[in-house]
C-alpha cells in the first residue's frame, strides 16, 4: 500500500477539495465528517471512482473516544498514516463579550485539543517522509468581525505547527500551515449573507479581484504533502490573493460592530 492520508472535515469545502487533490498520489484516503454523512459518502464515491481506497469516518473531534476509534480504524485498515491534514474547525461567531464557557470549550476542543491528541496517535503511524498540514486562516493574524475565538484558536495552531516542526524534524516528518484568505465556500456565503457590505469590500480589497476556489487552497496543501516540499518545515504559507499585502479591510467592520454594540449598552 502506498501513501495514506487523513483529512479532517473533508465532506465539503477546502477539506473535500484537499481529499480529492491528495488522491492523485495517495492510494488511501480517510474522509472524516461530523454530521454530513450523505456529503461524505459522495466524496468517498468520487475518490473510489478515481481509484483510491477510502475509509469514511464519523467522529466528533471534541470526544476523545471518537478520535481514538477513528485512528484505530486507520491502523486496522492500513497499518500506517503518511499524511495528516487538520482542516476541521468550529466556533461561535459572536462578539467576544458574548462568548460563553461552552463556546470556548467547543472551539478550542475542536481546533486545538483535537489536533494535539490526533498528533499523538498519528505520529507513531508515520514513517520518514510523513507530512502534517494545518489549515489556519487570516483571522489568526488580523481582526475579523465575530472571529475572535476561532482566530485565537487558529493562532494557537500556528504556534503548535512551529513546535511540532522542530520536535519531529529528526523523524523526517514535516509540519506546516496554510493560511487562506477569502475562499468560495458555503461558510463564506453564509457570512456574506449576514454582512453583504463587508463581503463586497473584501472582494474589492483582493488584488486578484476574487475569492479563491477551494481547489486553489488544496493545490498548496497538496504541494506541502508532496516529496517536492521536503525542505519546507515550520512554515505558515499565506494564500490570500494578495489581500494581506494590500491591507485587509476587516478591521473597519470590526470597529463598526464594536461601536454598534456600545450603543446598546
Amino acid at each position: 500500500m502506498s501513501r495514506v492520508a487523513l483529512v479532517t472535515g473533508s465532506s465539503r469545502g477546502i477539506g473535500k477539495a484537499t481529499a480529492l487533490r491528495l488522491a492523485r498520489d495517495h492510494a488511501g484516503i480517510v474522509v472524516h465528517y461530523r454530521r454530513r454523512e450523505a456529503e461524505a459518502v459522495t466524496v468517498a464515491e468520487e475518490l473510489e471512482a478515481a481509484g483510491a481506497s477510502v475509509l469514511t469516518a464519523r467522529a466528533e473531534l471534541e470526544k476523545d473516544e471518537d478520535l481514538s476509534a477513528m485512528m484505530a480504524e486507520i491502523e486496522r485498515k492500513w497499518g500506517r498514516l503518511d499524511t495528516f491534514v487538520a482542516n476541521a474547525a468550529a466556533g461561535a461567531f459572536k462578539p467576544m463579550r458574548d462568548q460563553e464557557a461552552h463556546h470556548l470549550q467547543r472551539t478550542y476542543d475542536t481546533i486545538v485539543r483535537s489536533f494535539v491528541l490526533l498528533m499523538s496517535m498519528a505520529v507513531p503511524l508515520m514513517r520518514p517522509g510523513g507530512r502534517v498540514v494545518v489549515v489556519s486562516g487570516l483571522d489568526s493574524r488580523v481582526t475579523v468581525p465575530l472571529h475572535g475565538t476561532i482566530g485565537a484558536a487558529k493562532a494557537a495552531l500556528e504556534a503548535l505547527v512551529r513546535q511540532y516542526a522542530v520536535e519531529l524534524a529528526g523523524r523526517d516528518i514535516t509540519v506546516n500551515a496554510v493560511v487562506p484568505g477569502s475562499v468560495a465556500t458555503e461558510a463564506r456565503e453564509m457570512s456574506r449573507a449576514k454582512n453583504p457590505a463587508m463581503g463586497e469590500a473584501v472582494t474589492r480589497a483582493i488584488p486578484l479581484g476574487r475569492s479563491a476556489e477551494p481547489e486553489e487552497i488544496a493545490n498548496v496543501i497538496g504541494f506541502l504533502c508532496s516529496p517536492e516540499a521536503s525542505y519546507v518545515n515550520g512554515a505558515s504559507i499565506v494564500v490570500d490573493g494578495g489581500i494581506s499585502a494590500a491591507g485587509a479591510p476587516w478591521g473597519h467592520f470590526a470597529m463598526q460592530a464594536a461601536a454598534k454594540a456600545q450603543e446598546t449598552d
